[in-house]
């Protein structure tokens, strides 16, 4: 008889180029009905890194990829059920569009609209 053992995912401590670009791909395609089933494994990890890190990997990025990606992995982590909570990269890539296009009112109640997790977009109050 033999037992699994269970292995936390390990969040990287870097997020580098080919990865972003790799998941701007996907979120560029990406629809609610998409099946990324064969993607998590990967895109998992990614989702799981300090904020801190996506902000700088994400400072040179245009308004419309950062949409693709806020609205991609908002809708993975409330279908996967990752709860992130204020880690969530959402937060970060918010933040980064609302400094190059300020608050879009739009984006925000369908974030609000398509996750449970009440840190969305804007992040802990404090």
């Amino acid at each position: 008889m033999s037992v699994d053992s269970w292995q936390p995912v390990q969040a990287p401590t870097t997020l580098d180029e080919a990865d972003l670009k790799k998941l701007m791909a996907l979120a560029h395609s990406y629809t609610q009905d998409s099946d990324l089933t064969a993607q998590l494994s990967w895109i998992q990890p990614l989702a799981q890194i300090d904020n801190k890190i996506w902000a700088l990997s994400v400072q040179n990025l245009a308004q419309q990829p950062l949409i693709d990606l806020i609205r991609m992995l908002t809708q993975l982590e409330e279908q996967q059920a990752w709860n992130l909570a204020e880690k969530s990269p959402v937060i970060a890539l918010f933040k980064q569009l609302r400094k190059i296009a300020g608050i879009d009112k739009p984006l925000v109640q369908w974030v609000k609209a398509h996750s449970d997790n009440k840190f969305l977009p804007f992040g802990p109050l404090l």
